[in-house]
C-alpha cells in the first residue's frame, strides 16, 4: 500500500504510524476504535502502550485495548500485538483480564441474604461466556487475544514483525524502524482527544424533575456515529449518573447543570464502554458516592489501580462507596432501588427504581431471550430459580430502558420487537445503533439531550421546597460544620429569589447586606469591566458585605435565569455564631484583595480547579515569606516569587518557581511526614496552606488530588508519583 509521509492523529486520541507490517497505533483512548473502524486502513492489530497509562488531567485510560482486542479476535480472527515496557505488562494483563473475563474472585458475602430471588451462579455463567469458539469451546485465555512484545531494557526496542521494530524515544515518544532504519516517529506522549464542546446556542437553565431520565448517549462501543450509552436518573432534582460515557461533561455544555448536582454514580459493570466515564466522574469537582455490588466494585478498583498506579485501598478512598446486595431494596435520594445481576459475560447489574408510584427499569447489558435462557438451564449453567427470574422480566414499569445488541451477551432487537405494542410504547432502546432497529419494529432508540428528558414525576410533596433549600445548604462547604439544629432557622430565614438572564443581581459599589446561594443557573462575576469568574449551583457570594457591611467589590449578573437563596447580614451572622466560619470567611475576604486568585490560575498544579475549589483553597491560605536559606515548615507552600529547592535526604531533586507547589500530596493525604524538605534558594514569597484543612480539601476533591500528584511527579518526581504510592 502507499504509505503516508507522516503519522495520522486520530480524532478521539492516539496516533497511527504506518509500517510494512501494518498500521501501528500509539496510545489507545476509550472509543478511539470508532475512528479506525471508518478509516481505509481499518482497525489496527498492532498497538504501542505509552509510558503513562493514565491521564490525570482528563481522567482517562490511555491503554484501552479491550475493544480493539474484541474486534481483532471476533472479526479478524487475529490476536492483538501489544508493545509495552516489562513493568507495564502485569498491569495490562490485570486490566484486560478483568475487562474480558471479570474479576478473579466473586464476593460470596453479597449473596448471603436469604430470599433474594434468582441468585446467579456467577462462576458458572462467566465460564459459559468465556468459551473460545475457535478452540472447541475451551476456556479463553489472554494469550488467545494478545501477543505481548516487551521492549528490550538494553536497546529500548521491541520486535513487531520480521524486519519491523518499534523503539522508545526520549521524552516518551516512539520510532518505527524498517530493517534498522527509522521510517516514522512520534515525539512525546500520544495526543489526547480534544475537548469537543457541543454548541447549542445560548446557555439554558435546566432543573431536574422529581423523577426522570436524561440520556447522554444511546450507541454501543462499536458505533462510530453515536455517543456510547449512559444516562442520568433525576430523583428530586438530583442527578444519579449511570455508566456515563467518556467526556460526558462536554455533553452538558450549553446547560447550566453543575457537576456538583451529579454527585451520585451507579456502575453496572467493568467493560470500557461503561466504566471509563465513571472514573472521570470520580475525578470531577467534589466527592462522589458510588453504588454497585461488591463483586463489581472489586473489579473496578483492581482495574483502575493498575491503570493509575494508585494502591487499591487508596483509590477506594477517593470516593464514597455504598455496597448493594442483589434483590435487597435500598433508598437512593428517597427513591426505592433494587439491583439484580443480569446475564452477561462479566458480572453486571441492572436496577429497578420507584418513587411514589412511578417507576423505571434498566437491566444493563443482558441476554434477555427466553429460548436462550432455557437452553442455559438445560446445560446446567443456570438453576430453576435463576431461569425463572430472568424469563419473568418485569415489563410493567412506566419507563423501560433496555439494551439491544448481538447475542449471546446482548438482547437481539428481534426479541424486543416481538413484544406487545403497549410494552414497546414504554420502552426506549440504548446500547444500539439506529441502523440496527427496523423502522416497522415499533421500537424507539432513546433520544439524547437534556431537552429530551423523560419526565416521570409523581406529585410533589408539601415539603418539596424545604427539601430543596436544605439540600442547597448542605452542599455549601462553609456550612458543613453547622449544627443540625440550625436547619430550621435557615428555613425560616432564607428567601427564594429569581433573576432573568441579563439581570443584575449585585451592582458593583452598591451597599448591601445580603448573602446568596445559587439554587440553579449561572451568574458572572464582573470586576473592572470584565468577567472574572462564573458561579453556578451551590456556589455562594456576598460574604464580604454580609460580614463587614462594606460596598460591593464586584458586580454579579445572571448569565441564565437564576434562582437563589438569600439571607440578610443579621441572619447570616446569627446562623454562623459559635463556629469557625466567620474567621475562615474573613480570611477569604482578605485573600481576595491579594493576587492569590491569579496565582492559582497561573499555577500548573491548580490552574484546572473550578471557581468553587479555588474559593475553598483561599479560605485556607495565609501569606508567608522565607529568607534565602530558610526551610519551610510542615504546611505546604504555593510559591508566588523566588525559588525553592526540593531536597530528599539532603540531596537536591528539583526546584520550584512561581506557581510551584512545595508539598507531597500523597503524604499529606495519608497524614504522614514528608520525606522531602523545601529550602529557599532566594527570598521567597507565597501562601501557606493549612495542613489539616488542605488534607480535607484533597479528600473532598479526589480529582484535584490526582492532578496534583501527577504534576508533582512531572516537576520533581516526588513520592506522590511513585507506583502504587496511594
Amino acid at each position: 500500500m502507499t504509505q503516508p509521509d507522516a503519522p495520522v492523529v486520530l480524532p478521539r486520541g492516539g496516533v497511527m504510524l504506518p509500517s510494512s507490517a501494518g498500521w501501528i497505533q500509539f496510545g489507545s483512548v476509550p472509543e478511539t476504535i470508532k475512528d479506525t473502524m471508518v478509516m481505509p486502513c481499518g482497525v489496527p492489530s498492532i498497538f504501542v502502550v505509552p509510558e503513562r497509562l493514565f491521564s490525570a488531567e482528563r481522567g482517562i485510560n490511555i491503554a484501552e485495548l479491550e475493544f480493539p482486542a474484541y474486534f481483532n479476535f471476533f472479526i479478524k480472527k487475529a490476536r492483538t500485538r501489544v508493545a509495552c515496557r516489562r513493568s507495564q505488562r502485569p498491569m495490562l494483563e490485570t486490566l484486560m483480564s478483568i475487562s474480558l473475563f471479570g474479576p478473579a474472585a466473586v464476593d460470596e458475602e453479597e449473596f448471603s441474604a436469604a430470599g433474594a430471588p434468582g441468585r446467579p451462579d456467577l462462576r458458572a455463567e462467566l465460564a459459559y461466556f468465556r468459551r473460545n469458539p475457535m478452540r472447541g469451546g475451551e476456556p479463553m485465555t489472554l494469550e488467545d487475544l494478545f501477543d505481548f512484545r516487551e521492549f528490550d531494557e538494553a536497546t529500548g526496542r521491541a520486535s513487531i514483525a520480521e524486519g519491523v521494530d518499534v523503539a522508545l524515544e526520549p521524552g516518551g515518544g516512539i520510532a518505527v524502524l524498517e530493517r534498522g532504519a527509522v521510517t516514522h516517529r512520534w515525539a512525546g506522549d500520544p495526543p489526547l482527544p480534544p475537548r469537543i464542546v457541543e454548541q447549542r446556542g445560548p446557555l439554558r437553565a435546566f432543573r431536574g424533575p422529581l423523577l426522570g431520565v436524561s440520556v447522554i448517549g444511546s450507541g454501543h462501543g462499536f458505533d462510530p456515529g453515536n455517543r456510547t450509552s449512559g444516562f442520568i436518573v433525576w430523583i428530586d432534582g438530583k442527578g444519579v449518573m449511570v455508566d456515563p460515557p467518556v467526556d460526558w461533561e462536554d455533553w452538558l455544555a450549553g446547560y447550566d447543570v453543575n457537576p456538583k448536582q451529579l454527585d451520585t454514580l451507579i456502575l453496572t459493570h467493568c467493560h470500557a464502554d461503561h466504566d471509563a466515564g465513571s472514573l472521570q466522574k470520580i475525578m470531577q469537582e467534589g466527592r462522589v458516592t458510588l453504588y454497585t455490588t461488591p463483586t463489581v466494585m472489586n473489579g473496578f478498583v483492581t482495574k483502575y489501580a493498575a491503570v493509575t498506579g494508585i494502591a487499591p485501598d487508596a483509590l477506594r478512598d477517593l470516593f464514597d462507596y455504598v455496597p448493594v446486595r442483589a434483590g435487597e431494596p435500598l433508598y437512593l435520594h428517597g427513591a426505592e432501588a433494587t439491583f439484580r445481576y443480569s446475564l452477561h459475560s462479566i458480572p453486571c447489574v441492572g436496577f429497578e427504581l420507584s418513587l411514589r408510584g412511578k417507576s423505571l427499569i434498566y437491566p444493563s447489558d443482558t441476554l434477555n431471550k427466553p429460548d436462550a435462557i432455557r437452553a442455559l438451564y438445560e446445560q446446567g449453567v443456570v438453576d430453576t430459580a435463576r431461569r425463572d427470574a430472568l424469563i419473568d422480566f418485569p415489563w410493567h414499569h412506566d419507563l423501560i430502558l433496555h439494551e439491544a445488541g448481538i447475542p449471546p451477551i446482548h438482547t437481539p432487537v428481534e426479541q424486543l420487537a416481538s413484544l406487545g405494542e403497549e410494552i414497546k410504547k414504554r420502552m426506549l432502546l440504548v446500547h444500539v445503533a439506529q441502523k440496527s432497529v427496523p423502522q416497522e419494529s415499533g421500537l424507539k432508540v432513546a433520544p439524547t439531550g437534556l431537552e429530551q428528558t423523560r419526565d416521570l414525576s409523581p406529585e410533589a410533596l408539601p415539603v418539596q421546597e424545604a427539601i430543596a433549600m436544605l439540600d442547597a445548604m448542605s452542599r455549601v462547604e462553609i456550612f458543613a460544620e453547622l449544627p443540625v439544629g440550625r436547619a430550621p432557622e435557615f428555613l425560616q430565614m432564607a428567601t427564594r429569589r429569581r433573576y432573568e438572564a441579563g439581570q443584575t443581581i449585585i451592582e458593583l459599589g452598591a451597599v448591601s447586606d445580603e448573602f446568596f446561594i445559587i439554587l440553579s443557573g449561572l451568574a458572572g462575576v464582573w470586576v473592572d469591566g470584565r468577567e472574572r469568574k462564573t458561579f453556578s449551583a451551590f456556589d455562594y457570594f456576598g460574604e464580604h458585605a454580609a460580614l463587614l457591611g462594606t460596598p460591593r467589590t464586584a458586580g454579579v449578573v445572571a448569565k441564565t435565569d437564576v434562582e437563589v437563596l438569600v439571607v440578610t447580614r443579621m441572619q447570616f451572622v446569627h446562623l454562623i455564631r459559635g463556629t469557625g466560619i466567620r474567621e475562615r470567611l474573613l480570611r477569604l475576604v482578605r485573600q481576595r484583595d491579594l493576587p492569590s486568585w491569579e496565582l492559582l490560575g497561573e499555577s500548573p498544579v491548580f490552574a484546572t480547579l473550578t471557581a468553587y475549589q479555588k474559593n475553598q483553597l483561599e479560605t485556607q491560605m495565609a501569606t508567608v515569606e522565607l529568607a534565602a536559606g530558610e526551610r519551610s515548615g510542615g504546611d505546604p507552600v504555593l510559591v508566588e516569587s523566588g525559588e525553592l529547592v526540593v531536597l530528599e535526604s539532603g540531596r537536591e531533586v528539583g526546584r520550584l518557581g512561581r506557581g510551584g507547589f512545595a508539598g507531597d500530596p500523597t503524604r499529606i493525604l495519608r497524614g504522614s511526614p514528608s520525606r522531602y524538605e523545601f529550602r529557599a534558594a532566594t527570598r521567597v514569597t507565597g501562601y501557606l496552606l493549612e495542613l489539616w484543612s488542605f488534607r480535607k480539601f484533597l479528600r473532598r476533591n479526589p480529582g484535584a488530588y490526582l492532578q496534583l500528584r501527577e504534576q508533582v511527579q512531572s516537576t520533581w518526581g516526588g513520592s506522590a508519583g511513585t507506583k502504587n504510592a496511594g
